[in-house]
């Protein structure tokens, strides 16, 4: 017997790898896995399971790694925050820092860098880094939060949130982030 059939060996119904009560004849073309019709991935090359396929979520697949790099993601943004914060001038520069780092720390730490849930998760990361900036501003320029609610015209300027240019620099990490894990 070769190798192949050796491996094959059992040709009548197992039990699907990812639904136990599914009995199934069908079997990943890459790794062999007992698949379902529900959990298979058609492919080019055939049917394959959800790891091989590559369908699987980063979050799902190794939520350790997840963890490690949002944790990353986290600190990059904390870091540029403050930063920002102290320095809001350089507005355009710290917005590609904070989505840049924030991406590429999570990235370096994962072993398979995309899908919706990393760019969930590294949006909001870049997200608390713009809102911790401009918390840091607010608080170096004495603005009192209950002025912050109304928003009146100074404390917009005071807070550099103009519309159109403080905007852009807050929607443009958040498209590096999305564009990265995508």
């Amino acid at each position: 017997m070769t190798e192949i059939q050796e491996t094959y060996a059992s040709t009548g119904p197992v039990p699907c790898a990812e639904h136990p009560d599914v009995e199934t004849r069908l079997r990943c073309s890459r790794c062999g896995k007992p698949i379902c019709p529900r959990c298979g991935v058609r492919t080019p090359v055939g049917m394959r399971c959800p790891d091989c396929a590559g369908t699987r979520s980063a979050v799902a697949a190794n939520p350790t790694a997840t963890g490690k790099a949002a944790g990353a993601g986290i600190v990059v943004a904390a870091v540029v925050g403050v930063a920002w914060g102290f320095a809001p001038d350089w507005q355009f520069y710290w917005s590609l820092i904070l989505g840049f780092g924030v991406v590429e720390a999570m990235a370096r730490l994962l072993r398979s860098p995309r899908g919706t849930d990393l760019q969930a998760i590294a949006i909001v990361i870049v997200v608390c880094g713009v809102v911790l900036s401009r918390a840091i501003v607010a608080q170096r320029l004495g603005v009192d939060l209950s002025e912050v609610n109304n928003l009146r015209p100074a404390v917009q300027r005071a807070l550099y949130l103009r519309p159109i240019p403080d905007l852009l620099f807050a929607l443009l990490p958040i498209l590096i982030a999305w564009r990265r894990f995508r």
